[in-house]
């Protein structure tokens, strides 16, 4: 009976008291009166865990669950305050990680990527309207990405130059000229991004030259033949041939867990086709609705 009557409340009616026959005025608790549960999904990792230490909460986790968004993550795209200082998407993604022993400044890039996907589509649907340029007539057209369909690259297959290390780093084998080197990189997260975006946006606040090829280097280069010292470092990244630079370059993609970002396109004005990055064009998380 207590069930029934709580269903007379829900659809608001008046319930009957069994015992005198007479309607009882209907009440509602105002805690619960909206309560539901936020839906969640969950979430593939590329790098399935592997690369984080035993005190990392997704050590050898495959997964992670995030809440889907509300209005309440609305909110954070449109701080002023978050936009100004280019915050909002990080605050975003933390708040629907549920759980919050997870930090995105710990993150692997590819892992944090794969969140950012989910959670646009979690927001906004799996597609994805932008304007894109073609890179055969250089035309701007309008084109629709579907963000279901990207693939996840876990890195597991390794090329023959390549090996992974007892600390999760890889080493590659490197030859420039006759000599040869082992060239050890690491994998970077969410933090070593941030420090990358804010050295770029004080170069450019300081209208100092870009250096986006060393840059990266630098940052994901941790070692050349057991030497760590890091001017010794630098130096051998200002001298490698441009072949030898993207060697790294190249080993490093096909090693680190990542989304694959990119799908097939066709140009409607000069019907080049081939495969096109997902751009993150201000419209992913605030598209024009």
């Amino acid at each position: 009976m207590a069930q029934r009557n709580n269903l007379e409340r829900a659809l608001g009616g008046n319930p009957v008291n069994p015992d005198q026959g007479t309607p009882v005025a209907a009440t509602q608790d105002s805690s619960t009166a909206f309560s539901f549960v936020t839906p969640t999904d969950i979430v593939d990792l590329p790098s399935k865990g592997r690369f984080y230490g035993e005190g990392h909460p997704l050590h050898q986790c495959e997964t992670v669950e995030i809440r889907h968004m509300t209005a309440k993550e609305e909110d954070i795209l449109t701080s002023e305050s978050f936009l100004k200082k280019g915050i909002a998407v990080d605050r975003l993604l933390q708040a629907v990680i549920v759980d919050k022993n997870i930090k995105l400044k710990d993150l692997l890039i590819g892992d944090k990527n794969a969140i950012i996907m989910a959670t646009r589509v979690t927001g906004f649907g799996p597609h994805y309207e932008t304007k894109i340029r073609c890179p055969s007539c250089a035309e701007q057209t309008d084109h629709s990405f579907n963000l279901d369909e990207l693939d996840l690259s876990s890195g597991e297959e390794l090329p023959a130059n390549v090996t992974l290390l007892p600390n999760g780093n890889f080493e590659i084998d490197l030859k420039v000229g006759k000599s040869s080197f082992k060239v050890e990189v690491q994998l970077l997260t969410g933090a070593d991004e941030s420090a990358w975006t804010a050295k770029k946006a004080k170069q450019k606040k300081l209208k100092l030259p870009e250096a986006p090829i060393t840059s990266q280097l630098k940052m994901i280069i941790v070692g050349v033949n057991d030497i760590t010292d890091g001017s010794l470092v630098k130096q051998f990244i200002e001298s490698l041939p441009v072949t030898s630079s993207r060697a790294i370059r190249t080993a490093y993609d096909e090693v680190m867990p990542n989304v694959d970002l990119t799908q097939d396109f066709e140009c409607v004005e000069c019907g080049h086709e081939g495969r096109i990055d997902v751009p993150l064009n201000v419209d992913f998380f605030w598209p024009d609705t």
